[in-house]
Protein backbone atom coordinates (compact mmCIF):
# COMPACT_ATOMS: atom_id res chain seq x y z
CA UNK A 1 0.00 0.00 0.00
CA UNK A 2 1.26 3.70 -0.95
CA UNK A 3 1.38 5.80 1.75
CA UNK A 4 0.26 9.51 0.63
CA UNK A 5 0.92 12.52 2.30
CA UNK A 6 -1.21 15.22 2.72
CA UNK A 7 0.62 18.90 2.08
CA UNK A 8 -0.57 21.86 3.49
CA UNK A 9 -1.66 24.80 0.96
CA UNK A 10 1.21 27.60 0.61
CA UNK A 11 0.90 30.31 2.82
CA UNK A 12 1.30 33.28 0.69
CA UNK A 13 2.80 34.83 3.61
CA UNK A 14 5.49 32.97 4.07
CA UNK A 15 7.03 33.65 0.75
CA UNK A 16 11.01 34.41 1.17
CA UNK A 17 11.87 38.04 2.34
CA UNK A 18 13.23 38.45 -1.25
CA UNK A 19 10.17 37.42 -2.97
CA UNK A 20 7.76 39.45 -1.17
CA UNK A 21 9.69 42.68 -1.65
CA UNK A 22 9.79 42.50 -6.03
CA UNK A 23 6.35 41.72 -5.46
CA UNK A 24 5.92 45.43 -3.57
CA UNK A 25 8.49 47.06 -5.20
CA UNK A 26 6.68 46.32 -8.88
CA UNK A 27 3.18 47.17 -7.42
CA UNK A 28 5.12 50.48 -5.70
CA UNK A 29 6.18 51.47 -9.42
CA UNK A 30 3.04 50.59 -11.04
CA UNK A 31 1.43 52.90 -8.91
CA UNK A 32 3.80 55.50 -9.28
CA UNK A 33 2.89 54.92 -13.52
CA UNK A 34 -0.30 55.37 -13.18
CA UNK A 35 -0.36 58.53 -11.07
CA UNK A 36 2.49 60.24 -13.90
CA UNK A 37 -0.31 59.29 -16.62
CA UNK A 38 -3.01 60.90 -15.24
CA UNK A 39 -0.75 63.89 -14.38
CA UNK A 40 -0.23 63.98 -17.77
CA UNK A 41 -3.78 64.07 -18.91
CA UNK A 42 -4.90 67.00 -17.09
CA UNK A 43 -1.74 68.83 -18.34
CA UNK A 44 -2.11 68.01 -21.52
CA UNK A 45 -6.18 68.66 -21.32
CA UNK A 46 -5.43 72.23 -19.88
CA UNK A 47 -3.44 73.05 -22.55
CA UNK A 48 -5.66 72.42 -25.15
CA UNK A 49 -8.69 74.36 -23.66
CA UNK A 50 -10.93 71.16 -22.70
CA UNK A 51 -10.92 72.05 -19.35
CA UNK A 52 -14.70 72.09 -17.78
CA UNK A 53 -15.70 76.19 -18.03
CA UNK A 54 -16.83 77.12 -14.41
CA UNK A 55 -20.88 77.02 -13.72
CA UNK A 56 -22.51 80.21 -14.37
CA UNK A 57 -25.36 80.35 -11.65
CA UNK A 58 -29.08 80.96 -12.73
CA UNK A 59 -29.94 84.57 -14.07
CA UNK A 60 -26.09 85.63 -14.92
CA UNK A 61 -25.27 87.19 -17.75
CA UNK A 62 -22.25 87.39 -20.01
CA UNK A 63 -23.44 90.87 -20.50
CA UNK A 64 -19.80 91.77 -22.00
CA UNK A 65 -20.96 89.46 -25.24
CA UNK A 66 -24.02 90.82 -25.35
CA UNK A 67 -23.45 94.71 -26.15
CA UNK A 68 -23.36 95.88 -29.50
CA UNK A 69 -20.01 96.12 -31.18
CA UNK A 70 -19.46 99.83 -32.17
CA UNK A 71 -19.08 101.21 -35.25
CA UNK A 72 -15.61 102.75 -35.52
CA UNK A 73 -13.28 104.45 -33.03
CA UNK A 74 -15.77 106.77 -29.90
CA UNK A 75 -19.18 106.40 -32.23
CA UNK A 76 -22.30 105.04 -31.24
CA UNK A 77 -23.91 101.58 -31.83
CA UNK A 78 -24.20 100.59 -34.72
CA UNK A 79 -28.02 100.83 -35.87
CA UNK A 80 -28.70 101.55 -39.05
CA UNK A 81 -30.86 104.65 -39.40
CA UNK A 82 -34.20 102.77 -41.23
CA UNK A 83 -36.07 100.87 -38.61
CA UNK A 84 -36.96 101.82 -34.99
CA UNK A 85 -35.05 98.52 -32.83
CA UNK A 86 -37.92 98.94 -30.46
CA UNK A 87 -40.75 97.59 -33.69
CA UNK A 88 -40.78 94.78 -36.61
CA UNK A 89 -42.50 96.08 -38.79
CA UNK A 90 -40.56 96.59 -41.73
CA UNK A 91 -42.44 100.22 -42.89
CA UNK A 92 -41.48 102.09 -40.91
CA UNK A 93 -38.90 105.45 -42.76
CA UNK A 94 -37.11 108.47 -41.06
CA UNK A 95 -39.22 111.77 -41.71
CA UNK A 96 -37.51 114.16 -39.68
CA UNK A 97 -34.24 114.70 -38.06
CA UNK A 98 -32.38 116.90 -35.76
CA UNK A 99 -28.92 117.85 -34.08
CA UNK A 100 -29.12 119.18 -30.73
CA UNK A 101 -26.56 121.46 -29.57
CA UNK A 102 -25.30 121.29 -26.07
CA UNK A 103 -26.40 124.41 -24.55
CA UNK A 104 -24.97 124.39 -20.93
CA UNK A 105 -22.99 122.21 -18.67
CA UNK A 106 -22.60 121.26 -14.66
CA UNK A 107 -24.08 123.90 -12.38
CA UNK A 108 -24.73 126.37 -15.37
CA UNK A 109 -27.55 123.74 -16.52
CA UNK A 110 -30.97 123.51 -15.86
CA UNK A 111 -31.72 120.73 -13.87
CA UNK A 112 -34.29 118.19 -14.42
CA UNK A 113 -37.41 117.69 -12.71
CA UNK A 114 -37.10 114.50 -10.55
CA UNK A 115 -39.85 114.03 -7.68
CA UNK A 116 -38.65 110.11 -7.91
CA UNK A 117 -34.64 110.01 -7.70
CA UNK A 118 -34.01 109.04 -10.69
CA UNK A 119 -30.73 110.98 -10.75
CA UNK A 120 -29.60 109.23 -7.21
CA UNK A 121 -30.88 105.68 -8.73
CA UNK A 122 -29.02 106.36 -11.97
CA UNK A 123 -25.56 107.18 -10.33
CA UNK A 124 -26.08 110.82 -11.33
CA UNK A 125 -25.10 113.89 -10.00
CA UNK A 126 -27.79 117.10 -10.57
CA UNK A 127 -24.75 119.41 -10.79
CA UNK A 128 -22.91 117.56 -13.25
CA UNK A 129 -25.47 117.51 -16.27
CA UNK A 130 -25.40 118.39 -19.31
CA UNK A 131 -28.11 120.13 -20.78
CA UNK A 132 -28.96 120.46 -24.76
CA UNK A 133 -31.46 122.29 -27.01
CA UNK A 134 -35.50 121.45 -26.26
CA UNK A 135 -36.56 119.32 -29.36
CA UNK A 136 -40.60 119.10 -29.52
CA UNK A 137 -41.50 120.37 -26.69
CA UNK A 138 -39.20 117.80 -25.18
CA UNK A 139 -35.79 118.33 -22.92
CA UNK A 140 -33.06 116.63 -23.17
CA UNK A 141 -29.66 115.76 -20.76
CA UNK A 142 -26.47 113.65 -20.50
CA UNK A 143 -24.66 112.94 -17.49
CA UNK A 144 -21.71 110.56 -16.41
CA UNK A 145 -22.72 108.35 -13.64
CA UNK A 146 -20.21 107.03 -10.64
CA UNK A 147 -19.92 103.91 -12.30
CA UNK A 148 -18.35 105.34 -15.64
CA UNK A 149 -21.49 104.76 -17.89
CA UNK A 150 -22.83 107.41 -20.02
CA UNK A 151 -26.19 108.20 -19.50
CA UNK A 152 -29.36 110.18 -21.82
CA UNK A 153 -31.80 111.38 -20.24
CA UNK A 154 -35.65 112.73 -22.13
CA UNK A 155 -38.28 114.61 -20.64
CA UNK A 156 -41.13 116.95 -20.59
CA UNK A 157 -40.19 120.00 -18.51
CA UNK A 158 -43.68 120.26 -16.84
CA UNK A 159 -43.77 116.40 -16.06
CA UNK A 160 -39.81 115.75 -14.92
CA UNK A 161 -38.34 112.32 -15.44
CA UNK A 162 -40.36 109.16 -15.27
CA UNK A 163 -43.45 111.32 -15.39
CA UNK A 164 -45.79 111.32 -18.41
CA UNK A 165 -43.49 110.85 -21.53
CA UNK A 166 -40.03 110.39 -21.39
CA UNK A 167 -37.07 107.83 -22.26
CA UNK A 168 -33.18 107.59 -20.93
CA UNK A 169 -30.77 104.91 -21.63
CA UNK A 170 -27.20 104.25 -19.90
CA UNK A 171 -24.40 102.61 -21.69
CA UNK A 172 -20.77 101.58 -20.75
CA UNK A 173 -17.81 103.83 -21.06
CA UNK A 174 -17.16 104.63 -24.64
CA UNK A 175 -20.17 103.60 -26.05
CA UNK A 176 -22.93 106.31 -26.72
CA UNK A 177 -26.73 106.02 -25.52
CA UNK A 178 -29.80 105.66 -27.41
CA UNK A 179 -32.70 106.28 -25.83
CA UNK A 180 -36.03 105.95 -27.76
CA UNK A 181 -39.91 107.51 -27.93
CA UNK A 182 -42.60 105.78 -28.93
CA UNK A 183 -44.97 104.40 -30.67
CA UNK A 184 -46.22 107.39 -29.31
CA UNK A 185 -49.96 107.83 -27.75
CA UNK A 186 -52.31 110.27 -26.32
CA UNK A 187 -52.31 109.04 -23.10
CA UNK A 188 -49.22 110.82 -21.73
CA UNK A 189 -47.73 113.35 -24.16
CA UNK A 190 -48.78 116.72 -23.51
CA UNK A 191 -49.96 118.94 -25.86
CA UNK A 192 -47.51 120.34 -28.36
CA UNK A 193 -45.08 117.54 -28.20
CA UNK A 194 -44.16 116.90 -31.52
CA UNK A 195 -47.11 118.33 -32.61
CA UNK A 196 -48.87 117.04 -35.46
CA UNK A 197 -46.97 113.27 -35.54
CA UNK A 198 -49.42 110.32 -35.70
CA UNK A 199 -49.26 108.06 -32.80
CA UNK A 200 -47.32 105.22 -34.59
CA UNK A 201 -44.43 107.41 -34.40
CA UNK A 202 -40.82 106.45 -33.08
CA UNK A 203 -38.75 109.12 -31.81
CA UNK A 204 -34.79 108.25 -31.57
CA UNK A 205 -32.25 110.03 -29.13
CA UNK A 206 -28.81 109.40 -30.13
CA UNK A 207 -25.73 110.99 -28.09
CA UNK A 208 -23.25 112.11 -30.51
CA UNK A 209 -20.30 113.27 -28.31
CA UNK A 210 -21.04 117.17 -27.67
CA UNK A 211 -24.27 117.15 -29.44
CA UNK A 212 -27.56 114.74 -29.81
CA UNK A 213 -29.12 113.29 -32.86
CA UNK A 214 -32.84 112.98 -32.97
CA UNK A 215 -34.30 110.74 -35.59
CA UNK A 216 -38.35 110.62 -36.29
CA UNK A 217 -39.65 107.80 -37.40
CA UNK A 218 -43.44 107.00 -38.85
CA UNK A 219 -45.00 104.24 -40.96
CA UNK A 220 -44.73 104.53 -44.68
CA UNK A 221 -48.57 104.88 -45.07
CA UNK A 222 -48.70 107.72 -42.45
CA UNK A 223 -49.45 111.27 -43.93
CA UNK A 224 -46.07 112.63 -42.11
CA UNK A 225 -43.73 110.46 -44.13
CA UNK A 226 -43.96 112.39 -46.89
CA UNK A 227 -43.14 116.01 -44.80
CA UNK A 228 -40.01 116.87 -43.97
Amino acid sequence: MVDVEFVEPADPSAAPLEQRRRRRGTAWLWSVALVGAAAVVIVTSGRLGLTTPPDVPDGATDTASMLPAPEGEGSSFNVPPTIPPSTLAPDYVLAQDYVLALESVDADADEPKDNHGTLNALGLSADEMRRYEDVGGLSVWSGESRDGTTCLLVAHPGQGLREGIGAEACSPKGIDPIAELGPLGSCCAPPGVFAALPASSVIRFALEGDHVDVSVFVRAADPAASHD
